[in-house]
């Protein structure tokens, strides 16, 4: 008996041990100026000489906890790059399970139309996204998902606007990871990459404007082995066909549904079907959508639920 006592209190130890906390304040070890090299945070390495980008900050300019944050800007040394990839990474000490993480931020963006920011859960090792979500310049977000083995970033119906802060959380389960925009849940999905979690990323890819970070928390929504959801948990939302022709039909024992909504893959609203429209096991008419790929919006009583789908 005292073996598992003593492989629980492990288990216990570590998931207390891997809950962090950073608001970037001198108490927490950190001090205005260079990211790079403060308390597990480096930037950008460059492939030369300096070894690491040198101008993404700790700042008191603005914050949403505390004095300070950190703030990712243009590098005028170097030009716009393809993808996001230019800004602060912090090192865990303790990889993250992609079925079993929580992460959440503040992140407050300058501009429109200036450039593409992104959040990152990455392997290093391999140069691996296991979690990606971008802030496109033109204010939609987007998600890197795996569908039928094939990596693919999807626009959700959710928009961003400048010199506002935003509270992200995405929390992964052996399910799903599900993705909360002010703790609304704007998609549900599962990992790009199923491996462990040991860097994360907040960049850009450096273009003009500056975002500003603060607030992360890691793993403070698990409980041990579980994640905090009681909301959605114990939901059961079936949907099939997939591919569809004429009729997606939608199984809903455990909520009501009151809005389903069909958005296209630049977050262009198609088609809504309110609760008065639509009783709870009617099926959903898309036999007049043109052939490709889409997002069924499930808007239910206990949560939303973001579904791609493609039309046949």
């Amino acid at each position: 008996m005292k073996k598992y006592y003593s492989i629980a209190f492990l288990l216990l130890y570590m998931c207390i041990f891997s809950q962090q906390a950073i608001s970037f304040e001198p108490s927490e070890g950190f001090s205005t100026g260079n990211i790079h090299g403060q308390a597990g945070w480096i930037s950008t390495p460059t492939g030369g000489v300096p070894e690491n980008i040198t101008h993404q900050i700790i700042t008191a300019d603005k914050a949403s906890d505390g004095s300070a944050s950190l703030k990712i800007v243009k590098e005028a040394t170097y030009g716009t790059q393809s993808e996001p990839i230019i800004g602060g990474f912090y090192n865990l000490s303790i990889p993250l399970s992609y079925n079993n993480f929580s992460v959440s931020f503040d992140i407050n963006m300058s501009q429109l139309n200036g450039s593409d920011f992104g959040f990152q859960c990455v392997n290093d090792v391999d140069d691996q996204y296991v979690i990606r979500l971008d802030f496109d310049k033109t204010g939609l977000m987007k998600i890197l998902n795996t569908i039928s083995g094939i990596q693919d970033l999807i626009a959700v119906p959710s928009t961003w606007l400048p010199n506002t802060w935003y509270r992200f959380k995405i929390v992964g389960t052996a399910a799903d990871v599900r993705y909360y925009l002010n703790e609304n849940l704007i998609y549900t999905g599962i990992a790009a990459g199923a491996m462990n979690i040991n860097q994360l990323r907040f960049v850009h890819n450096n273009v003009s404007g500056s975002a500003y970070i603060d607030n992360i928390k890691i793993n403070t929504e698990l409980q041990l082995m579980d994640v905090k959801d009681s909301n959605l948990k114990d939901m059961e939302l079936k949907f099939y066909p997939n591919p569809v022709e004429d009729f997606i039909n939608i199984d809903s024992k455990e909520t009501k549904i009151t809005q389903v909504s069909i958005v296209d893959m630049t977050g262009k609203s198609i088609k809504t079907i309110s609760s008065g429209d639509k009783k709870n096991d009617a099926p959903v008419n898309v036999s007049e959508l043109a052939a490709g790929n889409y997002i069924l919006v499930i808007d239910t009583e206990k949560g939303r639920f973001n579904k791609k789908f493609i039309k046949k």
